[in-house]
């Protein structure tokens, strides 16, 4: 789908492409074309122009900060609208969300350093007494919305949920359920400025010991256990950790606001004076984590920096380097980088490259077209009566192209042989058969018709007459350079796992079946799972499983789940289950098509633009 503000310019600013989308708001990227920066540009959601309490509330968060000049808080340039469009202009902050930074030590099986985790812990705490000063509260604090730029600058960001104390609130239960005071979970009107303490003080248990204190596959059920439950010990956790680190974490996480630390600075003075007698050793054997827990964290801490993943950071991004999931199961198909053939296409290779490219698939095509004239020949030789003859084609790609992922084919045209026409796929020419987009490695029954005339050459048509055809389809990865998102799945359940660097919108995810005559059907939309829980963190997943089965498969890599849903196996919006009718699934982003998922494979591999 064309995205028609791509392109658009309001006032001095060129929007150019999209960041994310939320659950109000779209974020894009653009420029400044008078003074020639890049920007961030936050529009009103189209759907709430209408709505006068949502544009109060997009318009009241550019008002709450413009004024703003905090170091660690994003910083507004413009505010406007035209009718009821509605926009404002920020800082482009290059860089990875504290979500994403947390997901590459947790990959590596480490903690954050110490000094990280005070660095960043101030920041963030000095943003909220910032705030709080200005008589706001954030109540949205978590890893997602705090960006370390490239700059090595921690800024706070999306104050869109913010509640000025003097305007009141909707009554809504705004905030991540994760990261949200019990308090402000009861109701978003009793949030105050040490719910937002609270936050950071989750956001510093998770550094310190690799996991939240609290998950369950439901946000309900995780906004209950702030209430209700007491905080799992630090130390439980983490058995490195010393008693003086985990009272300061006790006493941030206490129910009560008034128990907590009032200010943000005192919590990090006493974090910083625990942590200054604290050391790590070597990894420790921990204890059986409790019931439901599926995260093991480790107690070693990093020897890389915050700054030397930034650094890292810029150099994936020009070479789109993705990072291994370890523990995938080896029953799926690997999510190793080298599998999933993030190389250059064969046209932009070496000479060298190209000039073996196209010899072999020289080579296979000759091989082939010999193949067909000796079939033509044998069948026009058979005996008159007998004019079904089986014939084994077989084709082959050079392993340079894309990863090939197994396709049912049911419905095979009519065609005439025509064994010298060649088109190009991959950079390779191939002979073209009736795949043109795909190298098939298939077995297919020909029926041969010959007919004779006094005044006519005889000619020879093949009829594919078999029910499937297995082919080895060429993905298309429209998006080589995008964030990494993969689809695993089964008969009872599917899963939407983030292996990206920052966190996904999951509003703007949407599924359908892919019927075989070519229609769509079973259109499941995103804000379907965003209801509670508006996007997919680094690491975790958004999970749907069908209602009273059993054999969901709970993937190890999930490191928890944002979202949850359980239809039923007859709701209309279940795509991803097999069906004669269709052998495929598509996944849309913001309505436009990126990827097609082979329904059999029960895996696929997505890049997000």
């Amino acid at each position: 789908m064309n995205d028609p503000l791509i392109g658009r310019q309001v006032a001095n600013f060129r929007i150019e492409r999209v960041l994310g989308r939320g659950g109000m708001a779209q974020v894009y990227y653009g420029r400044d074309v008078k003074l020639q920066r890049p920007v961030a540009v936050k529009v009103i959601d189209a759907s709430f122009r209408g709505n006068p309490v949502y544009a109060r509330r997009f318009v009241q968060e550019a008002r709450t900060i413009a004024t703003w000049r905090h170091e660690n808080i994003v910083q507004i340039y413009y505010a406007d609208n035209e009718g009821d469009f509605y926009y404002f202009v920020m800082e482009y902050i290059d860089g990875l969300d504290l979500a994403g930074l947390l997901a590459r030590y947790l990959r590596n099986g480490e903690l954050m350093p110490l000094e990280d985790v005070i660095r960043i812990g101030r920041a963030i705490a000095s943003a909220l007494d910032y705030a709080h000063q200005k008589g706001v509260v954030h109540r949205d604090v978590k890893p997602s919305n705090v960006m370390v730029a490239t700059d090595d600058r921690i800024v706070l960001m999306d104050f869109g949920l913010a509640l000025d104390s003097h305007q009141g609130t909707m009554g809504e239960v705004f905030g991540t359920p994760h990261y949200i005071a019990p308090e402000q979970a009861r109701n978003s009107s009793n949030a105050v400025p040490q719910s937002d303490l609270y936050s950071l003080g989750i956001i510093l248990y998770e550094m310190l010991t690799g996991t939240v204190p609290y998950d369950d596959p439901s946000p309900t059920a995780v906004a209950l256990q702030h209430l209700t439950l007491p905080l799992p010990p630090p130390r439980e956790r983490n058995p490195a950790l010393n008693v003086e680190t985990e009272a300061v974490l006790i006493k941030a996480l206490s129910k009560s606001p008034a128990e907590r630390y009032q200010k943000g600075y005192e919590l990090m003075d006493a974090l910083e004076k625990a942590l200054s007698a604290q050391s790590f050793a070597s990894p420790i054997e921990l204890p059986p984590l409790p019931a439901g827990m599926e995260f093991r964290p480790q107690t070693s801490l990093s020897k890389v920096s915050v700054a030397d993943w930034l650094a890292r950071h810029t150099q994936e991004t020009q070479t789109s380097t993705a990072y291994p999931i370890p523990g995938l199961p080896p029953t799926r198909r690997s999510l190793q980088t080298s599998e999933v053939s993030r190389q250059a296409p064969l046209p932009n290779m070496a000479s060298s490259g190209k000039k073996w490219g196209w010899l072999i698939g020289a080579g296979l095509a000759f091989v082939l077209i010999v193949g067909l004239v000796i079939a033509g020949f044998v069948l026009l030789s058979g005996d008159g009566d007998e004019n079904k003859q089986t014939v084994a084609t077989t084709a082959t790609h050079s392993p340079t192209t894309a990863t090939e992922v197994s396709a049912i084919v049911t419905s095979v045209p009519t065609f005439t042989a025509s064994p010298t026409e060649a088109i190009s796929v991959a950079g390779i020419p191939t002979v073209v058969t009736l795949f043109p987009s795909a190298t098939p490695t298939a077995t297919l029954t020909e029926t041969a018709t010959s007919t004779s005339s006094p005044t006519s050459t005889e000619t020879t048509s093949f009829t594919p007459t078999v029910d499937q055809v297995v082919v080895p389809a060429i993905p298309t990865v429209k998006y080589p350079n995008g964030r990494r998102v993969v689809l695993l799945y089964n008969a009872d359940s599917f899963y939407i796992l983030n292996v990206s660097d920052g966190s996904l919108q999951t509003t703007s995810f949407g599924f359908e079946r892919v019927l075989n005559e070519g229609n769509f059907s079973n259109r499941f939309y995103g804000n379907q799972l965003a209801r509670f829980y508006p996007t997919i963190d680094t690491s975790y997943c958004a999970r749907m499983e069908i209602l009273q089965r059993t054999g969901y498969l709970r993937p190890s890599e999930c490191r928890g789940y944002n979202s949850s849903i359980t239809p039923q196996a007859q709701d209309s919006f279940v795509f991803w289950t097999a069906d004669p009718s269709s052998m495929q699934f598509r996944v849309l982003w913001n309505e436009e098509e990126i990827a097609r998922c082979e329904i059999s494979t029960e895996f696929c591999e997505v890049y997000l633009p």
